[in-house]
């Protein structure tokens, strides 16, 4: 039995599997190898890794006999979408004109809302962990790996990384939920609260990086409301994500929850949970070398990153 199955989703393209070929790097080097407990690595993913990546897979599978398993699929196979569905190719994007949001992004959020839950390669795992390909961990303190290492609730996310979504991607969402509570009160009690904050302030978690109890995702609860959701098609029709249905699914259903502080963690932005002066210090320097939202700490790190990142 494995404690952890830490899961990507590869698209297939080159800049994507460099992308993931860093993030397994700073998986191993800042957590895997400091870790005491069972764990094993799962690639999704529709076609070959590239060739510098298929290199390190084979070195962390056999030389240092890490459990990688490779899971070719179909994401729209794999997801069930069929081609009769009419759904809008390209859902308009929250934030720029020019971008959209494609029908493969929608089977990502939906794979990772529900379907990847109940795939047989996690049937000998206790929890499941999300990383994104663009998923970088920068430093881990043992205060992180402790925490990794003895959890034991049903959820866990990044500490500091609750955020609003953007209600544009939310239409519909707190009335479904709320239909869903209606009929099941017998099984969720104060729902009225969390409803109405989908609908008006509507609340997501950071899941790029996360942990989901196995036993918890496949729950006869969690597997009813999320039929439930899924049945109202918001995810193909209005764009709902996973990580909003994640957040109300752990909220809603009272999952135990904890969240995890000591890393410094890059997803577009940087994620500081170390101490209060470690954090201000990286948020200045970053911001004084205009680094905060356009770095490449995944990448290289010079004397002065180190030096004011404390790594």
């Amino acid at each position: 039995m494995y404690k952890f199955a830490f899961t990507y989703l590869v698209k297939q393209d080159k800049k994507t599997w460099n992308d993931f070929g860093i993030s397994l790097k700073l998986l191993y080097q800042n957590i895997l190898k400091k870790l005491i407990c069972s764990y094993k690595i799962i690639i999704f993913c529709e076609g070959n890794p590239s060739k510098n990546v298929r290199s390190y897979i084979d070195y962390l599978s056999k030389e240092l006999k890490i459990k990688i398993l490779i899971r070719k699929i179909s994401l729209k196979d794999y997801v069930k979408r069929k081609k009769t569905d009419k759904y809008l190719r390209d859902f308009p994007s929250n934030c720029s004109c020019i971008n959209s949001f494609s029908l493969g992004y929608r089977d990502m959020c939906k794979f990772f809302a529900n379907d990847v839950f109940f795939d047989e390669v996690l049937n000998n795992v206790e929890y499941f962990v999300r990383m994104d390909t663009d998923s970088f961990f920068i430093y881990t303190n043992k205060n992180f790996l402790n925490q990794l290492e003895s959890f034991n609730s049903d959820y866990g996310y990044i500490e500091k990384t609750v955020q609003n979504e953007d209600k544009s991607v939310t239409i519909g969402f707190g009335k479904c939920i709320y239909k869903f509570c209606k009929k099941n009160t017998n099984l969720i009690s104060n729902f009225l609260n969390h409803c109405n904050e989908a609908t008006l302030n509507p609340k997501i978690y950071y899941t790029n990086f996360e942990i989901v109890r196995l036993e918890w995702a496949r729950s006869n609860i969690h597997r009813k409301f999320l039929a439930h959701i899924i049945r109202s098609q918001g995810i193909y029709k209005f764009r709902w994500g996973d990580a909003l249905i994640r957040f109300y699914s752990v909220n809603l259903l009272g999952a135990s929850k904890e969240s995890l502080n000591g890393c410094l963690y890059k997803h577009s932005g940087i994620y500081d949970t170390r101490n209060f002066v470690r954090v201000f210090l990286t948020k200045a320097y970053s911001k004084l070398r205009n680094r905060l939202y356009s770095n490449l700490y995944e990448k290289k790190l010079s004397f002065l990153d180190k030096l004011f990142l404390g790594i």
